[in-house]
């Protein structure tokens, strides 16, 4: 049986528009690299490297669920392709400096959903 918690969490997931399903994924993301630069430098690199695979696993979902109809989806990919890449490299060089190329971009994508869900919201009001 779940704790209320679990429970809250399960419902308020299953309420989500994709919106803010979209915008929850990126700041996990951005939680996980945030993260693993503390990690990294306290030089606990093991955690660092759950912490950016747990990162990767979101953007290898992101890039499964695009719908190829869209010609936006394909640049998507290439840039969560890019920012895996990015997140191998910090993880094999044990190098902040390749989340710090990305995460500014992961932010920015973050924002412009949350502003296109705040959008088709008031749109359909």
């Amino acid at each position: 049986m779940l704790n209320a918690f679990e429970q809250y969490k399960r419902t308020s997931v299953n309420t989500m528009t994709k919106g803010e399903l979209l915008v929850l994924l990126y700041d996990e993301a951005i939680k996980k690299m945030n993260l693993s630069k503390i990690l990294m430098e306290n030089k606990d690199y093991d955690n660092a490297n759950i912490s950016l695979e747990k990162c990767r696993k979101i953007f290898n979902h992101l890039i499964v669920t695009l719908d190829d109809k869209y010609p936006l989806s394909k640049d998507l990919a290439e840039m969560y392709m890019f920012f895996n890449k990015e997140l191998v490299l910090a993880s094999s060089k044990k190098s902040i400096q390749n989340i710090d190329n990305i995460l500014p971009l992961v932010k920015d994508l973050r924002n412009t959903w949350a502003e296109a869900d705040k959008i088709a919201k008031s749109a359909k009001n």
